[in-house]
């Protein structure tokens, strides 16, 4: 059985996660901040059916994933053009601007290709995790991650993205 203070120390460490998958799903920071908040209440309530404590995150991610779903259904969509990074020091100009548009090409893929892709490449979430996140099965997200790439380099060429960069 899971502490509360163990529950406290492993929200905190998937906060960086929880925040990146609210906000590809929502668009929006404030909702994103609401999802997240309401998925804790949600799992701290449903503490007892976590049956493998080795399981936490992805099923803490679960219960996010379907939060933000139901905060889509019940609003009307919006389009939030304005992108936020917490760029790191060190970085040359031509890192940060490849990060950036890399992102920016991340950032407009369709669902559920957009929370597949940054759960893969930038959570680093395994096959079998984000199936459990997104309700999906292991093989629809291999083709979802199959497909994201197909799409990110239809993109990433239309904008003169040189691969090499990264």
């Amino acid at each position: 059985m899971i502490t509360t203070n163990d529950f406290c120390e492993k929200v905190r460490t998937s906060q960086g996660t929880m925040y990146a998958v609210a906000y590809s799903i929502l668009h929006n920071q404030h909702d994103a901040e609401d999802a997240i908040s309401e998925s804790i209440v949600r799992a701290f309530s449903s503490l007892s059916q976590l049956r493998d404590e080795k399981t936490f995150k992805p099923w803490l991610l679960k219960i996010l994933h379907n939060t933000c779903l139901e905060m889509l259904r019940k609003r009307p969509a919006t389009v939030d053009i304005d992108e936020q990074f917490d760029l790191a020091d060190g970085f040359s100009y031509q890192q940060v601007n490849t990060k950036l548009v890399l992102w920016q090409a991340v950032s407009q893929l369709r669902q559920p290709y957009q929370t597949t892709v940054i759960l893969f490449y930038y959570e680093n979430l395994s096959l079998q995790e984000i199936a459990h996140v997104t309700g999906a099965t292991v093989i629809a997200v291999k083709t979802q991650l199959s497909r994201a790439r197909k799409m990110l380099k239809e993109t990433l060429k239309m904008e003169d993205f040189y691969y090499e960069s990264l």
